[in-house]
Parts: structure tokens; C-alpha cells; sequence
């Protein structure tokens, strides 16, 4: 469904994606081979994947591959010479032969990659992680999710990964007391800011929370939406797209109290204002190109449920 652009994006005051920059360490780092299961759409697949400083690395091809035929399928389009790969979500994925190998073993050394990666119609690149191990590219599971909006899921107590063509990334994430009390956070902030609608929505994806005592801060990219009924369909009335930090109290009962809502300042005191506010491990993750799509879609399928 084609929505009208009425958004506004707070992060940057005229662009769509905002990168901030960080110091980068290209020194080699420990991969080990992900002992946990994977489950694909309910069903138990080995892949070739590390585990790197706590997250999972997956061989793009693979998730291509095991995505193809359903509703999150995506294909690859290989430029040797610019070292780039285009994604183009919806069209089928064409094998290369060399798809889910066999798993490997052992500690390896893994290096940051220079591979580019871009999705079809945009002349920017993403901003997904990427390791080098043994000549492959093996990417974060969660950027990919993020990026072409598939549910990605993980059970502690089985030791699982689930990843899940019928979901998006939003959907997909487990919601506790502490989620519930960011997004009706984020609800009363934004209410009365954008064009109304008779319908709101908001979905946000946590880049990390930090505790302090009682308190918790959540450093969070956030959608907010508000919608129209429309003849048979809906529209959109207008929006935001931010990246926001939400400190929150827990009394006793277990409940959540705003202590603040913190947005980024514009102007020439963008990037200053949000180094100062993140953490320095997040700089490179406020990027709103990079969360749009699975941030949208979540909204829109809010509004969807809502009117049908």
C-alpha cells in the first residue's frame, strides 16, 4: 500500500539519513561458531554463522536463500567491480550454488568488511555490519532483519533463533513492561505534534538501555504515525521519525514513570547534541535510513489492523 510522505524526520532537518561518525577499530576479532539452534519459519535449518562480541553473523546469501518463495524474499545483484551488492526486496532469489554450506568449526579470526550494500532504488548504502572470515562476508542477523523487515526472534531459555517470513522486525521483538512503557511514552510525546488523524501508531526499535539505580534510559529510533480513515483504505495525516533517549522510574509496584523525554537539537548542534546524549557505542546506529522501512511498515500495519 502507497502512502502519502508526510512525516518529518527530527534527526536530520533535510535529510532522510543521518550517519554519525565514530572511530572504527579494523583490528582482527574473535569469531566463534553460533552453538544455538535456528529455527526458519518454524523449521530447524543448520547455518555456516558466528558469533561475534555477542552477536550473530549470517552469510547474506543464506538468508537470501532461505527466504526465497515467501513473503519476505529479497534478490542479490552482484557489482565485482564496486565490491557492492544491491537488494531488491519482493523479486526471487537466484542461487549461486554455494548456499547454507556446511558449518564450521573452531575459533576463527574475523575483520571488519568494506563490502557496500544497497537496496534497490537508493543511492546510499546501508549501514549493516559486516565481518570478514575466511574470505566470506558474514553479516548481523538483527541489521538484516532491520533492513529488509524480517521477524527476528530469540528464546534464552532454548537457546534459539527463530527468523520468520511472516513478521516484520518490529512485530517480531518480545514486548515487556519496560517496551510497553517506551512506546506510551513515546504516544504522549508525540500527540498534538504532526497532522492529526483519527488513529495514532508508533513502533520503536531499542538501540540499547543503560541502568542507573531505579532509573532506565532507553536510547531508541522511533516512528510515529497518525492516520486517516480513507473510502475503503486509510492515509496518512503525518508523522515523525526520531531518534530519542527516554529515561523511566520503577516504583515498587513495577511500574514505569517518565523522568524524561529527550529529543535531538537541529541546526548545527544535531550531531554534537546526540554524541553528547548517546552512548558512544550507539553513534553509528543513529542512522533513520537504515530503520525506516521496518519502523513504517510496523506503523502501517497498526493502521491497517485498526480500519479493516
Amino acid at each position: 500500500m502507497k502512502l502519502k510522505f508526510l512525516r518529518f524526520v527530527l534527526v536530520a532537518a533535510i535529510l532522510s539519513t543521518l550517519v554519525i561518525p565514530a572511530v572504527q577499530t579494523f583490528a582482527a576479532v574473535s569469531a566463534t561458531p553460533t552453538n544455538s539452534s535456528v529455527l526458519v519459519d518454524g523449521n530447524s535449518k543448520t547455518f555456516d554463522s558466528y558469533n561475534i562480541n555477542g552477536f550473530n553473523y549470517f552469510k547474506l546469501r543464506d538468508i537470501a536463500s532461505v527466504m526465497n518463495g515467501t513473503a519476505k524474499q529479497f534478490a542479490i545483484n552482484w557489482d565485482g567491480a564496486n565490491n557492492a551488492m544491491t537488494l531488491k526486496p519482493g523479486a526471487a532469489y537466484v542461487g549461486t550454488g554455494d548456499e547454507m554450506s556446511s558449518k564450521g568449526s573452531g575459533t576463527k579470526s574475523a575483520t571488519l568488511s568494506n563490502q557496500k550494500i544497497f537496496l534497490s532504488g537508493d543511492e546510499s548504502p546501508t549501514s549493516m555490519e559486516a565481518y570478514n572470515i575466511d574470505g566470506y562476508n558474514y553479516f548481523k542477523l538483527r541489521d538484516v532483519g532491520i533492513v529488509m523487515d524480517i521477524g527476528i526472534g530469540w528464546s534464552d531459555s532454548k537457546n534459539t533463533i527463530s527468523i520468520d517470513s511472516t513478521k516484520g522486525y518490529v512485530e517480531s521483538q518480545t514486548v515487556d513492561a519496560l517496551d510497553k512503557a517506551i512506546g506510551d511514552a513515546i504516544v504522549a510525546n508525540y500527540t498534538g505534534t504532526v497532522a492529526p488523524g483519527d488513529f495514532a501508531a508508533q513502533a520503536h526499535i531499542t538501540l540499547k538501555t543503560v541502568q542507573n539505580g531505579n532509573n532506565t534510559t532507553a536510547y531508541v529510533m522511533v516512528c510515529y504515525d497518525e492516520f486517516n480513515k480513507n473510502g475503503n483504505s486509510f492515509k496518512l495525516t503525518g508523522g515523525a521519525i526520531s531518534s530519542d533517549a527516554i529515561t523511566l522510574k520503577k516504583d515498587n509496584a513495577g511500574n514505569y514513570q517518565v523522568v524524561e523525554y529527550w529529543k535531538p537539537e537541529q541546526g548545527g548542534k544535531l550531531i554534537s547534541s546526540v554524541q553528547n546524549k548517546f552512548p558512544q557505542d550507539c553513534w553509528n546506529a543513529v542512522n533513520t535510513g537504515f530503520y525506516t522501512k521496518a519502523l513504517e511498515a510496523n506503523t502501517t500495519m497498526q493502521a491497517h489492523n485498526h480500519y479493516q
